[in-house]
C-alpha cells in the first residue's frame, strides 16, 4: 500500500481530536503561504493544506508552485501539484 493509502487509513481510525490535531500539525507544516500563487483572498479565507481540503474558492493564477518542496509531501506520500487549482490529493486520485 503507498504511503497516502497507508496515511489516510491511519486518519479513518483515529478519534475526532485526534484527527483534529493531525490536521493541526499539518496546517503548522504546510507552506501554501509563502508560495508565489497564494493570494490575500486566500488568506482572508484562511485556506492553507488545499493538499487536503482541495481547491480555492479564490481565483488563483498560478504564478509558482511549492507543493513538492512543503514538507507535508513526503509525510503524506503525496504525488500531485497544484492543489490549490485543481482538487486535493485524493480528488486528483479518483479515490
Amino acid at each position: 500500500m503507498d504511503k497516502f493509502l497507508e496515511m489516510g487509513k491511519k486518519m479513518e481510525e483515529m478519534s475526532p481530536e485526534e484527527k483534529e490535531e493531525m490536521i493541526q500539525k499539518l496546517r503548522g507544516m504546510c507552506t501554501c503561504e509563502q508560495c508565489a500563487s497564494y493570494t490575500d483572498c486566500m488568506k482572508e479565507k484562511g485556506e492553507l493544506l488545499f493538499c487536503a481540503t482541495g481547491k480555492s474558492e479564490c481565483l488563483v493564477r498560478m504564478k509558482e508552485c511549492i507543493c513538492a518542496d512543503c514538507p507535508v509531501t513526503p509525510m503524506m506520500g503525496l504525488m500531485n501539484t497544484s492543489y490549490c487549482m485543481q482538487g486535493s490529493e485524493k480528488e486528483l486520485r479518483g479515490l
